[in-house]
């Protein structure tokens, strides 16, 4: 699973652009502004907003699916349980299971230096996993398997959609970490800064 967001929601800069600026968080940071705006101001307004946008979907699916692993419970405790034994492997099973990251960014926008307008977005991310099995020693996360995999990714301004698709993710995923990732809630990788919840999925 190696896929990006933008790839994956086919957000391309003109898509996002379009998007950001017909009727959506464009139009409303313009209106929060006290003072018209010429043309070239209101398009790099625009361009800004896109371009710290579309950062926040250059993120990697396997990458975000690790993030939500990272927090869950079973894999904490076998990580603290190889952590103690360098000797000890354990395999942590997922059989039907969904595994949710939310991000929750915003973006201020500064006139004369004094925030006029705050953009609040939302990503979610779901996956459906199915035969997930993962391997952990020596307390870090070191090989993930999962059988088949569904994601659904929405991106959100206030209660708009922006962009949202849902689509079946190359299986089977094999994701070899080398070494290993260190297990420990304290320490998400920086470009994950959000919420993880793994929950059992119910029929």
């Amino acid at each position: 699973m190696t896929g990006h967001l933008r790839d994956f929601l086919g957000a391309d800069d003109a898509t996002l652009t379009r998007l950001l600026t017909e009727g959506g968080p464009v139009k409303a940071a313009l209106g929060a502004i006290p003072r018209r705006l010429s043309r070239p101001a209101r398009d790099a307004l625009g361009a800004e907003l896109s371009a710290a946008t579309g950062g926040l979907l250059e993120e990697d699916l396997g990458s975000i699916l690790l993030n939500g692993l990272m927090g869950y419970h079973c894999v904490v405790a076998a990580a603290r349980e190889t952590a103690a034994d360098a000797d000890v492997t354990r395999l942590v099973t997922l059989d039907d299971h969904l595994v949710r990251v939310t991000y929750d960014p915003h973006l201020d926008v500064l006139v004369d230096q004094e925030r006029v307008y705050e953009l609040r977005l939302c990503l979610s991310v779901t996956f459906t996993v199915q035969g997930l099995a993962a391997t952990v020693r020596a307390g870090r996360l070191a090989h993930v398997r999962v059988a088949t995999c569904s994601a659904d990714v929405r991106l959100s301004w206030e209660e708009h959609t922006l962009l949202e698709h849902s689509d079946l993710v190359d299986a089977p995923l094999v994701i070899r970490l080398g070494a290993g990732i260190p297990v420990a809630r304290a320490t998400v990788p920086e470009q994950a800064r959000g919420t993880a919840r793994v929950a059992q999925r119910r029929a």
